[in-house]
């Protein structure tokens, strides 16, 4: 299905069908979502800028999941309406902090319901990508930094202890970078916390799906991305800048 929106003197022409060969990648469309609502695109007309975002909010539902999205508890965030996740696109998984804590030496799942989750996700519902998103001013992961470990907070406590090493390592640097620090830490652990489920680490392998690391700022909503090959995180707008220009080229040559 083409839905035709004209602006001005040009045509755009936005395909909308899930089910075609030819549909936008998720993880591409969250990025170029990204693009259009927070980075400078000099040579881009504004009218072409709103008529690309608001096509790409006004997506239908998508009949399958194409990703597995672990994020947050938090009562802020609602993935769907603040990435722009179309209804039906991903499978929502939310805990405490965004943490993945994956299987134990033994091969035994240390969290069951995590468990599950990824294993309907990539063995049932065969999603493309797993997104691990943390996020800024996060309660869980302030417990985390700063201690939970009185008597009312038990269970928030155990739960924490996997990323206690990695929290310890974190205290020891200057106070103003820890959260982030630990925020940016939690996702690349939880990543290589994911590839301890042997069949997410075949089917990355096989390059079956492909895993993600962000860190959302709940304020603004700007996600920044993990480079898994330097650990390090950009902004998506930042790093894709060139995606809304070639789409809009594309458009303008039909």
């Amino acid at each position: 299905m083409t839905v035709p929106c004209k602006f001005g003197f040009f045509l755009v022409h936005w395909r909308v069908s899930w089910g075609r060969k030819s549909r936008m990648d998720i993880i591409e469309r969250v990025r170029l979502l990204q693009v259009l609502r927070f980075a400078p695109l000099p040579g881009v007309k504004p009218h072409e800028r709103t008529a690309l975002y608001d096509r790409l909010l006004s997506d239908p539902p998508v009949p399958s999941p194409r990703m597995l999205y672990i994020g947050c508890v938090e009562a802020r965030l609602e993935p769907n309406r603040h990435i722009g996740i179309p209804e039906g696109a991903a499978i929502i998984h939310r805990t405490m902090g965004a943490v993945v804590a994956g299987i134990d030496e033994k091969g035994k799942a240390l969290r069951l319901g995590e468990a599950a989750s990824v294993q309907l996700a990539v063995n049932v519902k065969n999603v493309q990508h797993i997104v691990v998103s943390a996020h800024t001013q996060c309660g869980g992961l302030n417990a985390c930094l700063y201690g939970c470990d009185t008597p009312d907070m038990g269970y928030m406590d155990e739960y924490l202890k996997p990323f206690y090493p990695l929290r310890d390592k974190i205290r020891k640097h200057p106070k103003k970078v820890q959260m982030q620090e630990l925020e940016e830490g939690t996702v690349r652990e939880s990543l290589e916390n994911l590839r301890t489920y042997p069949f997410v680490k075949a089917a990355e392998k096989k390059g079956l799906i492909t895993l993600h690391g962000w860190v959302l700022d709940i304020d603004t909503k700007q996600i920044s991305e993990v480079d898994q090959k330097t650990g390090t995180f950009q902004e998506m707008d930042v790093k894709y800048s060139a995606l809304a220009s070639r789409y809009l080229g594309k458009r303008r040559k039909r």
